[in-house]
């Protein structure tokens, strides 16, 4: 099942810097020099790491937990894993099913580097998250985009997939919350693709790093729980989002046997295990009371109401409203070959470094998503930046 085949320094040779990390460096930077800058394009949690994880982790160092573990992770963080997927999903698993990475970001790097072999073709429906692409490549396969639209609500269906499948395909990546859309499936919506998923004998793997912030009433539905579909799904999950841990680095995948053993095979060569006081830290914040979580889902979706009005406020800009996760993808493709503050605006990444060095608002171009005309906005943020920010677009960009 592993990929050996790739030649590290040419994929280097060829991929592009994350354009969130390029942002982050940015921001960092304006900061230094003294200038406000609005953080409205980063992912970045706002609420802080919940009390119960850090009082463990302080813990952990105190009695000295700092060797190494067993490179799928501490069994009481796998048995609290697979409890929280009973929990949150209804799903089943057993902690041998469960690898402990260093975040949710390296865990789908061990699917798709176990899942696709060279030539393998994997279904990307566009917008992305941004290193689903790049990792695809590196694993020797092929990404095949699977373009959406606001109309469809920015989601796939078996019909838009069924063209794009033949002999090569192997998988397809079904991210959803989706990151940067918003886009959540409905349980019905889920069900057919699982049938088709099941007839044409294509793997999944299901990114749910922002299955905590559902904003619909039918709540969240994972693929893995249709018959048929956990055989054949890798769960992907981390406890940055939901916890707001960034920095603690720790993701999990939950998946058959046979794919969580060559996904461990693949760790024990790169990373081994995660951090031991990290770990520790994330056993705390799974396994401890969740109804913190509920008060951030409330406060994020007051906030997105406030991102959307002002975002609809503005010329040239239009978005839907998400059904979960943090972010608001905004069509700007009214700006382009308009002139803005002396340039003419040809994507989004130009509208986005005019808002940049002129307005002090860091938003994140659609470019790196897969969509050149698209602006993802976060209101992972304080309301007071969240406003300010909006405001300051407007004050460059105008109001309709």
């Amino acid at each position: 099942m592993l990929n050996q085949h790739v030649q590290l320094a040419d994929w280097v040779e060829r991929v592009q810097p994350s354009p969130t990390a390029l942002l982050e460096s940015t921001v960092a930077r304006y900061q230094r020099e003294g200038r406000t800058v609005y953080r409205l394009g980063l992912g970045q949690p706002d609420f802080p790491t919940p009390d119960r994880a850090k009082a463990s982790a302080i813990q952990a160092i105190q009695d000295n937990f700092t060797g190494y573990t067993d490179t799928s992770g501490i069994l009481p963080l796998r048995e609290a894993i697979c409890r929280a997927l009973k929990r949150d999903m209804g799903l089943s698993y057993d902690p041998g099913d469960i690898v402990v990475t260093v975040g949710g970001k390296h865990a789908l790097f061990n699917a798709i580097c176990t899942l696709c072999r060279p030539g393998d073709e994997v279904m990307i429906p566009i917008p992305y998250w941004v290193s689903f692409p790049e990792q695809v490549k590196f694993a020797g396969a092929k990404p095949v985009f699977v373009q959406t639209s606001a109309s469809s609500g920015y989601k796939v269906t078996p019909e838009t997939l069924a063209p794009l499948v033949n002999d090569s395909t192997r998988l397809l990546i079904l991210n959803q919350p989706n990151n940067p859309s918003g886009a959540v499936y409905s349980a019905e919506e889920l069900s057919r693709l699982a049938e088709f998923c099941r007839q044409r004998d294509l793997w999944v793997i299901s990114d749910e790093v922002y299955s905590a912030f559902v904003f619909k009433l039918e709540g969240y539905t994972s693929i893995a729980s249709f018959p048929g579909m956990r055989e054949r799904t890798v769960v992907i999950n981390a406890v940055s989002k939901s916890y707001g841990m960034t920095g603690w680095r720790i993701g999990y995948s939950a998946a058959p046997a046979a794919v969580t053993e060559a996904m461990l095979r693949l760790q024990s060569h790169t990373t081994s295990n995660p951090s031991s006081i990290a770990q520790q830290a994330a056993l705390a914040a799974i396994d401890g009371p969740q109804e913190d979580l509920a008060d951030i889902r409330e406060e994020y979706a007051a906030r997105r109401g406030i991102l959307v009005e002002g975002v609809r406020r503005i010329k040239g800009l239009e978005c839907s409203v998400p059904d979960g996760a943090f972010y608001v993808w905004v069509d700007a493709s009214a700006w382009r070959g308009q002139t803005l503050e002396g340039r003419t605006i040809s994507t989004a990444d130009d509208l986005a470094d005019i808002l940049l060095t002129k307005a002090g608002v860091a938003v994140m171009p659609g470019t790196g998503f897969g969509s050149p005309y698209h602006i993802r906005l976060s209101y992972a943020v304080s309301r007071e930046e969240m406003e300010n920010g909006i405001a300051a677009m407007e004050s460059i960009l105008g109001s309709k």
